[in-house]
């Protein structure tokens, strides 16, 4: 009777577990094109640019730039951000994210919501604060109707001073 119980209880784990492979709320995601990275390049152009004796420099030192680029990303260490929560509610009309930064706990870094679905791309930045053992972006909201309805991927990114890192691709569907 004992090995009858073991046995119904391994194929009844062994169900339980395959089913949750249906319902995973990120069945149709893609991964982004590597385009996050040119963002933060022209970001970083922008701030440079605006100096007025850089605004001459630029046509002849595009290159050097381009090579300084990766100096301060080899300083940040790498974060891992993962996504928790990823949620259209109709019934408040927002695009809610949540996402936290796992085994580090530092304030002062700042979290970077990207949107893409139809054309359209939509970027929110946030600020982030430690908790016990992870630091936590404060919730970020879009309201829905500044997005366009059906399928879309967010990301998040959270960049400090001494971190830097992005979360995997999750895809949301827009009412």
């Amino acid at each position: 009777m004992r090995k009858l119980l073991v046995g119904a209880s391994l194929i009844f784990a062994s169900l339980i577990l395959a089913g949750c492979g249906v319902f995973y709320p990120n069945w149709g995601a893609t991964a982004l094109p590597e385009e996050p990275v040119a963002t933060i390049e022209t970001n970083q152009e922008t701030e440079i640019s605006a100096e007025p004796e850089a605004s001459v420099e630029p046509k002849t030192s595009s290159t050097p730039r381009e090579t300084e680029t990766p100096v301060p990303a080899t300083d940040q260490l790498p974060a891992d951000v993962v996504i928790l929560i990823a949620e259209a509610y109709s019934d408040t009309g927002m695009l809610e994210v949540v996402a936290q930064v796992q085994g580090i706990t530092e304030s002062g870094g700042n979290c970077t919501m990207r949107f893409i679905g139809s054309d359209v791309e939509k970027i929110v930045k946030v600020s982030a604060q430690s908790a016990s053992d992870y630091t936590q972006c404060f919730p970020i909201e879009v309201p829905l109707s500044d997005l366009p309805s059906g399928s879309g991927i967010v990301t998040v990114r959270y960049e400090s001073e001494f971190h830097l890192g992005t979360s995997a691709a999750s895809s949301v569907v827009i009412p």
